[in-house]
């Protein structure tokens, strides 16, 4: 997956983390998909639920992010995804894409 077919995934997606990741990718932050690898949407939904409660249990701050990702990847289903990652001023979002890698379903 190139750079601007990333861009646009995530412009199309409309949510906050979404559009910061893509003024990241457009400004040059580094980025990987792996695309050769798919899982269901719904088995990477209890990884990240999970930490998402480990972190609310320890009393981390949640990103926001989880708030709407999470939602997002329950609507995905079984669906297969593909992972990738953009890195963000010494940070990184977790993007879940469309196992054509035509759309973006969820952002964390």
């Amino acid at each position: 997956m190139d750079r601007e077919d990333l861009i646009g995934a995530l412009e199309r997606h409309e949510t906050d983390a979404a559009g910061h990741a893509a003024v990241a990718l457009r400004a040059g932050a580094s980025f990987r998909v792996w695309a050769e690898s798919t899982v269901p949407a719904s088995q990477l939904l209890g990884i990240w639920a999970w930490r998402a409660q480990c972190m609310a249990e320890d009393g981390v701050v949640t990103y926001k992010d989880f708030e709407r990702g999470l939602p997002d990847l329950r609507r995905a289903g079984d669906a297969p995804v593909a992972l990738g990652r953009v890195d963000i001023a010494g940070d990184s979002r977790l993007v879940f894409l469309a196992a054509d890698l035509s759309s973006c379903v969820a952002v964390l």
